[in-house]
């Protein structure tokens, strides 16, 4: 689910807390860390919730509408060819999702609910679905991909749910792109015969290791990265070179030095794509020849080494 490009950025954003931190607490920082991680998985789940939380409310609605004094024949006899679909009724019934949301506690209240019925108002309103309710062929292939074409064009984009998936967790904004395309992966991957695959948090076994020891070490070598960046701008105060830029800089050193696994071009390629995204324009092009500078030094002196095919320095 997440890349390490965006776990150099989670990381990136603890640093700047930690750097602007009067206590210099690590510990604290590094469990916020890990903390913001989770909170995008919460998320991912969360929003897969709502497609079990439409079937739970559909299922009421029909069953309520039997109860009526002069029942229609349709009340008596509904079209639950949406919410008994086989998509459906895999995201209903997963034990994976279940297990998921009692961990982390989570799920869609009855204060809630009003929102969810106004998917269901907006999705029978929906050409897609009145095209596929009147269907007289069936398939897996077209309910997947109605429920696609109904998360992407209907509920992502719906402004009452941002609003209410904001201001129940402030970090939920800057996340919301990228969970709003795992949710996608999810429905698009889920076959006819198998059960509805979850994504997991991190994409590799060692992605985590490797975001928590790249903060550690980002930090622990701080004074010895603070003098190879400042030798190397005799022509500018440290003071004057942004914050951002400073802890970016800092933390490509790290991962240079500390991760013999990873090729100095991948590292150095990375920092400068996320210069672009949290510095000014011109950023990219100083962190570039700084840390160039920097790295033809350090292997001069044999400082760091890169081991594995292809790898060796």
């Amino acid at each position: 689910m997440l890349n390490r490009r965006y776990l150099r950025i989670k990381v990136l954003q603890a640093l700047y807390s930690f750097f602007h931190d009067e206590k210099k607490d690590m510990a604290k920082h590094e469990k916020e860390l890990l903390k913001s991680v989770e909170t995008i998985y919460d998320l991912y789940i969360y929003i897969i919730l709502i497609f079990k939380e439409i079937h739970l409310s559909v299922d009421r609605l029909l069953e309520e509408r039997k109860k009526k004094k002069l029942p229609t024949a349709e009340d008596l006899n509904p079209n639950r060819r949406f919410i008994d679909g086989t998509l459906m009724l895999k995201i209903n019934s997963s034990s994976a999702l279940a297990k998921e949301k009692n961990n982390r506690h989570l799920g869609w209240t009855s204060e809630e609910d009003s929102l969810i019925k106004s998917f269901y108002t907006k999705i029978t309103a929906f050409p897609d679905y009145i095209a596929y309710m009147a269907d007289s062929e069936k398939s897996f292939e077209k309910e997947r991909k109605l429920l696609s074409t109904i998360y992407k064009k209907l509920i992502s984009e719906d402004d009452s749910l941002k609003q209410h998936l904001f201001e129940t967790n402030i970090h939920w904004s800057s996340d919301y792109l990228l969970v709003n395309i795992c949710v996608l992966k999810t429905i698009e991957a889920c076959t006819e015969d198998g059960e509805l695959e979850l994504l997991p948090l991190y994409k590799a076994d060692d992605d985590k290791d490797f975001m928590i020891e790249l903060f550690r070490k980002t930090i622990l070598t701080d004074t010895e990265n603070i003098q190879l960046i400042t030798d190397k701008i005799s022509n500018w105060e440290p003071d004057r070179i942004a914050t951002m830029d400073f802890i970016l800089m800092k933390m490509a050193l790290s991962e240079v030095m500390s991760f013999p696994g990873i090729p100095v071009k991948v590292t150095l390629n990375e920092y400068i794509e996320i210069s672009k995204l949290f510095s000014s324009p011109k950023s990219n092009t100083f962190i570039n020849g700084i840390l160039d500078a920097i790295v033809k030094d350090l292997k001069k002196t044999g400082k760091f080494t890169k081991t594995g095919r292809g790898l060796i320095e």
